[in-house]
């Protein structure tokens, strides 16, 4: 999985480029942790390429969420495909993490 890092102030914006699932957990949990480490509680991931989310990718989010508040932060999800909007409501997990169609809408709600 390729996966950029942007910094914008306090935010932290993580992008990857495939199916959030198996191998690419792990990916993604390291950059989500190494901005922890670093006092970065602030995160967007954008979904606009990423085609799919499972299980495991959603308990790892919902993780990492929990510890987000804890710490005053939050992660947030910006441009999610139908797909992926679909599984956040089926499995309820949208009364959990703010969800934005546009990664600036995502980016205003931290101010």
């Amino acid at each position: 999985m390729k996966l950029r890092q942007f910094k914008q102030g306090a935010i932290t914006l993580l992008a990857p480029d495939e199916a959030i699932m198996e191998d690419a957990i792990g990916e993604l949990s390291k950059k989500i942790e190494a901005c922890f480490v670093a006092g970065e509680t602030k995160v967007i991931v954008d979904f606009s390429s990423v085609s799919f989310i499972d299980s495991e990718g959603l308990e790892m989010l919902l993780d990492y969420l929990a510890r987000a508040r804890k710490a005053g932060g939050s992660i947030k999800i910006a441009s999610p495909n139908q797909i992926c909007s679909d599984i956040f409501k089926v499995t309820r997990l949208s009364n959990f993490f703010e969800i934005y169609k546009e990664i600036d809408d995502a980016r205003r709600s931290f101010l």
